[in-house]
């Protein structure tokens, strides 16, 4: 992972945060899974700076959806890890689109995640994932699931941005 950030946030707390991918410069290692088009940076969209990562997904009842960067990573010395997502104002959310922020780790890739959230066409959403209990010295994947709604149709584009570890 690289860090553009590192430092202090300023405040009483002393609290730092760590950003790892902003996308202004690609795709930063990132991966799609069960999507019609992507992973690529673009400015279609943006939570900070001017880029974000998208991806196209063909929105079915029930059908997941993956973004997300694989590795081995240690990330000693932070409790949460946090991202925005968006969706698009094109597409058939239906009832809405299943958002969760996750963590594979371990040698038997564990999986933890943030717990479902949930986005429609133009919603933005801020996720974060709680790390305690997870093996920070071997992360082997982190990434954003999607889950379309029983209702849903069409293709509907997801952004995500400002991925970062927070302590």
């Amino acid at each position: 992972m690289k860090s553009y950030l590192s430092g202090n946030t300023g405040g009483s707390g002393g609290t730092t945060a760590s950003i790892y991918h902003d996308f202004e410069s690609g795709t930063e290692g990132w991966a799609g899974g069960t999507i019609s088009g992507g992973p690529w940076s673009t400015t279609a969209w943006a939570s900070k700076n001017t880029h974000s990562l998208q991806v196209d997904i063909p929105m079915a009842s029930g059908s997941a959806h993956y973004m997300y960067k694989t590795g081995t990573f240690n990330v000693t010395g932070f409790n949460q890890l946090r991202a925005t997502v968006h969706g698009s104002t094109w597409g058939g959310y239906g009832s809405g689109l299943g958002v969760k922020l996750y963590v594979k780790y371990g040698s038997n890739y564990a999986w933890k995640d943030s717990g479902w959230a949930t986005i429609g066409a133009n919603g933005t959403i801020n996720l974060t994932l709680d790390l305690t209990g997870v093996d920070k010295t071997n992360i082997k994947e982190y990434g954003i699931q999607f889950i379309d709604a029983s209702n849903s149709s069409g293709t509907a584009s997801v952004y995500v941005d400002n991925v970062y570890l927070w302590n």
